[in-house]
């Protein structure tokens, strides 16, 4: 069992396809893990993203910079047992 007290990060990304090629090796290799998937914002920074971006959209460009395509970041935990043979596998993918 994983926690808090034994565990260690090993991959910390807001690619939802890397996170599951890691998790997959992990898994493929018998490697317990643990994965969370965190927003990347306080609802205080969407909402300031939003409001900057439909300010700028509304001046006629339909392109707003401020506008934030991330809003997830997949970390994956292992027990710290694991964590060295865990990055040698993620290392050789």
């Amino acid at each position: 069992m994983i926690t808090i007290f034994n565990r260690k990060t090993v991959f910390k990304d807001s690619s939802a396809e890397a996170a599951a090629a890691v998790w997959s090796a992990l898994k493929k290799n018998g490697i317990e893990y643990e994965m969370k998937t965190l927003k990347n914002h306080s609802s205080f920074g969407r909402n300031l993203h939003y409001n900057q971006a439909r300010s700028y959209a509304s001046g006629g460009m339909g392109a707003a910079p401020f506008a934030d395509t991330m809003q997830y970041v997949y970390v994956i935990y292992v027990k710290a047992a694991d964590e060295e043979r865990a990055l040698k596998i993620i290392r050789g993918q």
